[in-house]
């Protein structure tokens, strides 16, 4: 990051750019499902005043899929608006340099309406909302993402000219954490870490995951806002960089009911007025202090209403179906990875929360957005924490209390009911998220699968 937001003027643009040989800049925003979208243009075009102003693109960035089809029946977009201009405007924050494109920039974006206003179904926003929320109430949101995902041999261009079948992982078998198979994928693996460095997000670790070709990194600790930012970038980033050597990155939940699922797993503090961390328990490292545990029981009354925003595809629910390292139901333990929300308790800076229902799939800013209005509700509210629970999470007995929704529909269902969403969003952002949600489930709904076709067509 070379230019400051407070201190940029056309001036230190200018420099930026001459500092660094920079031709091209990548500007986007961030769309619901998660995606990076936006335009490549020139510095010429960027110094003389979109690094202030911004530029345009159509609205429909908020009313189609990941597909690019439009999303019919929507009251924010569509035929009856005529589909007017939405207003990107760079986060000089985030300004970076990109490693491995020589003479290339990229920044993060805001998104506003043509009158100013700043958009309220942008997930950046969302985020920045809540945040600023926390901000107000004394308490500074710090998160972090740890990331896993599939690496497949082949281009996205030659997987799909194969109907997305027969795919071959990058590695085989399972070698979970094997220091000695990990030298094998090092010069992918590794350029991620050190591209990232370059790119200003430290990457504190990776290792081999449990599935073929899988692989876990986990990503430095941060202000909220700036976690997301990192969160989204490295998948982007892991995504560029396989396909320079041919390969594709996927951060699908669910790849092949055979494998390990892709989580997302995502842990949380708060910082103090005073700038101390405020789940550190130093008379009692064993537990959280009495906020951790406010912050805490928010996360768990209310994880069933947000479930829609951790697991938000139909693919989401086969990982979290088998108990197969990620939760069946709502539920909270000590250090214990078999529940939902893990406590991690400590004395100091280490003390956080994890929260291990969203998968790698999920839109980082709701995900940290999600969580942290659940947990200042907690404390806000006085929510009581129920017990730990001790041992196999898996083999609880299901309970209406202990249940999270086991399809999209049913969570949308529930996340579009919820009062406490409505409260922490505003009731445009659960309408209009829940209609993308049901368009999801509308196209697999008319789908046919091959499960399908080897099942019925000969028999029926």
């Amino acid at each position: 990051m070379a230019v400051g937001e407070e201190s940029a003027d056309q001036e230190s643009i200018s420099e930026f750019i001459k500092k660094n040989g920079i031709h091209t800049f990548k500007i986007g925003a961030v769309d619901l499902d998660g995606l990076w979208r936006g335009k490549r243009i020139s510095s010429e075009y960027f110094l003389n005043g979109v690094w202030r102003d911004g530029t345009f693109l159509c609205n429909i960035l908020f009313g189609w899929d990941l597909q690019d089809e439009p999303i019919t029946e929507l009251a924010y977009t569509g035929a009856h608006t005529g589909f007017p201009d939405i207003n990107l405007r760079p986060d000089l924050s985030t300004l970076s340099v990109v490693p491995w494109e020589p003479g290339t920039a990229s920044v993060i974006c805001d998104v506003f309406e043509r009158d100013g206003q700043s958009l309220d179904l942008s997930p950046r926003n969302v985020l920045k909302s809540v945040a600023d929320r926390s901000k107000a109430l004394g308490y500074q949101p710090i998160a972090a993402y740890e990331f896993e995902f599939y690496l497949f041999q082949g281009t996205a261009r030659q997987l799909a000219g194969r109907g997305w079948r027969d795919l071959e992982t990058l590695s085989e078998g399972h070698h979970t954490y094997s220091v000695y198979r990990d030298t094998g994928t090092e010069f992918i693996i590794g350029e991620v870490r050190r591209q990232l460095a370059e790119y200003g997000i430290s990457i504190e670790a990776s290792n081999s995951e449990h599935g073929p070709g899988q692989f876990e990194v986990n990503i430095h600790y941060s202000d909220a806002v700036k976690a997301a930012d990192n969160a989204m970038l490295f998948k982007h980033t892991v995504k560029e960089l396989a396909a320079r050597h041919g390969l594709t990155a996927s951060f699908m939940a669910k790849v092949n009911p055979a494998w390990a699922g892709s989580s997302g797993h995502m842990h949380q503090s708060l910082l103090s007025p005073d700038g101390t961390p405020a789940f550190a328990n130093p008379s009692d490292p064993g537990r959280l202090s009495d906020v951790g545990n406010g912050y805490l029981a928010g996360l768990v009354e209310h994880a069933a209403d947000l479930t829609a925003i951790y697991l938000p595809n139909i693919n989401s629910y086969k990982r979290t179906s088998a108990g197969d390292w990620a939760p069946t139901g709502v539920s909270w333990g000590l250090d214990n990875r078999t529940v939902a929300i893990r406590s991690i308790p400590g004395s100091g800076g280490s003390a956080r929360i994890e929260n291990r229902i969203a998968g790698a799939d999920a839109n980082p800013y709701l995900v940290i957005a999600a969580s942290l209005a659940a947990g200042l509700d907690g404390i806000e509210q006085g929510i009581s924490l129920p017990p730990a629970v001790e041992g196999d999470g898996y083999t609880l007995p299901p309970t209406r209390s202990n249940l999270l929704p086991t399809t999209l529909s049913s969570a949308i269902d529930q996340f579009e009911a919820s009062v406490f969403a409505r409260k922490a969003f505003g009731d445009r952002f659960v309408d209009h998220y829940a209609d993308l949600r049901r368009w999801e489930v509308k196209k697999f709904a008319s789908a046919v699968t091959e499960w399908e076709i080897a099942r019925y067509l000969e028999h029926i």
